[in-house]
């Protein structure tokens, strides 16, 4: 009878034990369907974002087209639909506030830490900041609500604010943050909720004040592109249309005095061409010997063709 209690009481424990495995399996699997429904809601969020910059850059670009308008690359921060051109654009007056230094360079400290916004041009970030004009919420106070059409881009200088969507808890961010960007990028509907939890002073820019910055900064920077092109002779007779796709493609970069922007032996992919300076060409021919200067290459000039085409610099020369 011993032996037959004993395995009684061995049974009902082994029972006990897969109550208990039964239950955390059950409890695992609610937890995975909860980390799904968070996987599938950061799904949708990703495809809302890619969902607005994608139509933007696509819209830009028929706009171009049927207009046959002058455009960079950088412009295609800008969503809607523009007819102007540099002429309109350069008789535009933007509204200026001022700022204290400190209040200005908080608010390019903040664009050039947002991923939307720190590749634009610094005098773009320099127009902005002086766009913007002073904002000031109470605590408990809605800034941003979620599902509202959003025209406003705000960078916070003082206080603390709550980002919510669908009641969730995302995060909070104090001074030196950017938020609402999506809005300058396109007219979509905000995409969270944004609340007070202290008083705040923000810095806030409207979207048509931003693309116009954006449009005339960038049709001002093409044309000036295209007119140092058409003044290299070798670009001279190029089509106008191949001159301009290369100013798409022009990006504007400073040297030093003396500091090197090719060296020998180095792998390269940028073609340069010269718009302001003098730049030596020097070949080494034995190591730790003295480069033998070969020739001085000055604005109109260029050089890094053969790194287009995946050539080293090994057996070419250094410039500086």
């Amino acid at each position: 009878m011993g032996t037959l209690r004993d395995l009684q009481y061995a049974l009902q424990e082994k029972i006990e034990e897969l109550r208990q495995r039964d239950a955390l399996i059950d409890e695992l699997e609610l937890e995975l369907d909860q980390k799904d429904e968070l996987i599938q809601r950061l799904q949708t969020e990703l495809d809302k974002y890619r969902s607005v910059i994608k139509p933007a850059t696509q819209q830009v670009h028929k706009q171009n087209e049927l207009h046959d308008q002058q455009r960079t690359k950088r412009q295609a921060i800008s969503a809607e639909p523009t007819a102007f051109d540099i002429q309109d654009l350069s008789h535009v007056t933007l509204p200026f506030y001022p700022k204290s230094p400190q209040s200005k360079d908080l608010i390019k400290e903040a664009i050039l830490d947002n991923d939307f916004m720190k590749n634009l041009e610094l005098s773009q970030i320099q127009e902005i900041v002086d766009c913007m004009y002073p904002v000031d919420y109470g605590k408990d106070s809605c800034i941003i609500k979620e599902g509202d059409v959003g025209s406003l881009v705000y960078v916070m200088e003082d206080g603390k604010v709550e980002v919510t969507k669908e009641s969730l808890k995302l995060c909070t961010m104090g001074p030196g943050k950017v938020f609402g960007e999506l809005a300058i990028l396109y007219n979509c509907t905000r995409t969270a909720t944004v609340k007070t939890l202290t008083n705040v002073k923000l810095w806030a820019i409207d979207r048509q004040c931003f693309q116009t910055i954006m449009m005339r900064t960038g049709l001002i920077k093409h044309t000036e592109y295209m007119e140092f092109l058409k003044s290299v002779p070798t670009f001279h007779d190029l089509q106008e249309d191949i001159l301009s796709k290369l100013a798409d493609v022009l990006e504007e970069t400073h040297y030093g005095d003396g500091e090197y922007i090719i060296r020998q032996g180095a792998r390269g992919d940028t073609f340069f061409i010269i718009s302001k300076g003098k730049v030596n060409v020097t070949r080494e021919d034995l190591p730790n010997v003295e480069p033998v200067y070969l020739r001085s290459l000055g604005k109109g000039d260029w050089f890094g063709e053969k790194a287009l085409q995946g050539v080293t610099w090994e057996n070419m020369e250094s410039i500086r």
